[in-house]
């Protein structure tokens, strides 16, 4: 199936921020990935849609602004985001860095093992711990174990501006 690209109409069929050409065109020239030119383009457009899919489920509730338009399929476009100088995005338009996050994604889950949203396990950890020797006494708590995950962090350097502070979360 092919892929719908968001234009900034606010698409109501849209299943991705970026074209296999244009992603193909940011591979080769963020690092030419050999993984990503040798895959096929029905695996480019699966990992276009899951790109996208995990941009707008990681970062949704904390993008700037409004949706655009109320029907449309994905986060972007937007009205009422600004930059961090005050400058409005476009609300007809998707950022370029959202467009570029969304390549280095894809790019991810093709060279990613498990992709980019594998499932993770959780772990029943200790707690706390309480240990008695004689008169001497040691009780012990432990934080939560967190399941391991993978930081993408040049998407979060790509996004910057274009998701709420934890400040700005706290104050609205």
């Amino acid at each position: 199936m092919a892929l719908t690209v968001e234009d900034g109409t606010g698409k109501d069929d849209a299943d991705s921020y970026l074209s296999e050409a244009d992603a193909d065109t940011y591979v080769a020239a963020h690092g030419n990935s050999t993984d990503w030119s040798g895959a096929s383009t029905s695996d480019k457009e699966e990992a276009l849609r899951l790109a996208t899919q995990y941009l707008d489920l990681k970062y949704g509730q904390r993008w700037k602004g409004l949706r655009a338009n109320t029907d449309q399929a994905l986060d972007w476009p937007r009205s009422g985001a600004e930059d961090r100088d005050g400058y409005a995005f476009d609300s007809d338009a998707l950022p370029q860095a959202l467009v570029d996050a969304t390549a280095e994604m894809a790019l991810r889950h093709i060279t990613e093992t498990d992709g980019i949203m594998p499932d993770q396990a959780t772990s029943s950890s200790l707690e706390s711990e309480k240990i008695k020797i004689g008169p001497i006494e040691l009780n012990q708590k432990f934080a939560g174990a967190e399941p391991a995950g993978t930081k993408f962090v040049i998407v979060d350097r790509l996004i910057t501006d274009l998701v709420e502070s934890p400040t700005e979360l706290r104050r609205a």
